[in-house]
């Protein structure tokens, strides 16, 4: 380690470097004398010397460690990330405790989880500060599925200097919520953050920690709001633990697997966060707040995400254990969804792929056995999309063509496409049809009156149609 200097020691050693008197003095002596020197100095004095002593803490450094491109030494970035790498490894290692305790007491359908998010306005250029802008919180299980949702948006109060342009710029390609200090919501950061505990204690049943869950991209913007509003708070302090809710996604449908006797050993975390980047419910209509609903940026709403996070679960979970899905709880509220449970013999159990979307199921894979509905496997796939095409128009006749010009179309001609093989089986002695309203493919050039091939090397003749 580099020895330590101040700016006093820095001063000692110049006085007895240059005064003759200081020279006759012991070290004990020198500093005495010095001391009562230093006393009456003020800043301005002090300042060459404290300057000094930083310069001699940095050249001991760079001869004992190595130090990066922004002097910071290499061994406190390793020890950085390996703390940060550790931190990772008991977020997964208290996640997996989560779901085998609930495994193990044969309740896992009803092991309740808190899905959280926050909208912020702008983030601070030199540190990890968001400022706050909504926040939003729900409870969830498998088998109850949604049962409660909190929703608040947030005052900070005013924006970080300098950053009103970052902050309009980020919110109306986002969330579109009004900046300070015209911003909704509650104002007051402490009664917030009391709010906020209160119901956490209340839907989590526990004392310490909370534990929370949402997504690896607003793990960081998490931990900051939460910082920013707690800031305010003046009661007893109450440690929130953020944890990845995809790798919940994924420990969690594992887990379910297992218990319904699903053979499934290509399962990864790489499977199972691309299922949940999908978000198949962005869209859906009538989940988020007010403000959201009214300006079409539902999707954005912090209210929506941790809403969707609850129909992703239920979706790709529920039908493993023969859950009933609920709308407004497990599925959007007015959704014709594909598939339905009857009995626990009728799960999906007995589907081999179970990373289908069972939400996507499509109604023709239903058949009908002793009057319950059971998902035919005998040609299942990964995944059977829906058509979800608004209109569909099938160009069958040679008038379904737009006539791009003036000439008139041969009303009398066969039908353009009559099957796959009549682009290929069209022989000379069929009727031409013209070429101003055909594709390519289907009629050739020599076909039209208008066109007239010649060999190569012979002079085109002058025709006229007149």
């Amino acid at each position: 380690m580099p020895k330590k200097s101040n700016g006093f020691m820095q001063f000692v050693h110049e006085m007895r470097r240059t005064q003759s008197e200081f020279r006759k003095l012991s070290l004990d002596q020198s500093v005495h004398r010095c001391g009562l020197l230093w006393r009456d100095m003020n800043a301005q004095q002090r300042g060459p010397y404290n300057s000094a002593a930083k310069d001699v803490v940095v050249k001991s450094r760079c001869k004992n460690e190595p130090l990066n491109c922004i002097g910071v030494a290499l061994s406190t970035e390793e020890r950085l990330k390996k703390e940060a790498e550790e931190e990772i490894l008991r977020m997964k290692r208290n996640i997996e405790r989560m779901v085998m305790e609930g495994k193990k007491q044969n309740d896992l359908e009803n092991t309740m989880f808190i899905f959280v998010a926050f909208n912020y306005f702008t983030k601070s250029l030199n540190s990890d500060v968001y400022l706050p802008a909504e926040f939003a919180a729900c409870e969830y299980s498998l088998k109850s599925g949604m049962n409660s949702v909190y929703n608040t948006h947030i005052d900070p109060g005013a924006l970080i200097f300098g950053q009103a342009r970052d902050a309009m710029q980020h919110t109306t390609s986002t969330h579109r919520l009004p900046l300070p200090p015209s911003a909704l919501g509650e104002a007051n950061m402490g009664k917030l953050y009391e709010n906020i505990l209160e119901y956490l204690r209340t839907v989590s049943r526990k004392e310490k920690p909370l534990v929370v869950f949402t997504t690896s991209e607003l793990i960081p913007i998490v931990k900051s709001c939460f910082r920013f509003v707690e800031s305010g708070y003046d009661g007893p302090e109450q440690t929130i633990e953020i944890y990845d809710i995809q790798y919940l996604f994924y420990i969690l449908k594992k887990e379910v697997m297992d218990v319904a006797g699903i053979v499934n050993n290509t399962i990864n975390n790489f499977i199972t966060d691309a299922e949940f980047e999908k978000d198949f419910f962005q869209y859906s209509s009538g989940i988020a707040c007010n403000f959201h609903e009214e300006c079409d940026r539902c999707n954005y709403c912090t209210q929506s995400m941790v809403i969707r996070w609850c129909y992703i679960f239920s979706d790709y979970m529920c039908g493993d254990l023969a859950i009933p899905m609920m709308p407004n709880k497990h599925i959007p509220p007015n959704v014709d969804f594909g598939f339905e449970v009857h009995c626990p013999e009728d799960s999906s159990a007995a589907i081999n792929e179970s990373m289908s979307s069972f939400y996507s199921l499509d109604s023709s894979r239903v058949k009908k056995e002793n009057g319950h509905s059971v998902a035919d496997t005998s040609n299942a796939s990964s995944y059977v999309p829906r058509d979800h095409t608004s209109f569909s128009g099938s160009l069958k006749s040679q008038d379904d063509f737009p006539n791009l010009s003036s000439k008139k179309s041969n009303t009398s001609s066969q039908p353009l496409i009559n099957s796959v093989d009549s682009f290929t089986a069209r022989t000379p002695k069929q009727e031409p049809m013209s070429a101003w309203n055909m594709p390519p493919n289907v009629c050739g050039v020599a076909e039209d009156e208008d066109f007239v091939l010649h060999p190569r090397g012979a002079k085109p003749k002058k025709m006229s149609r007149f």
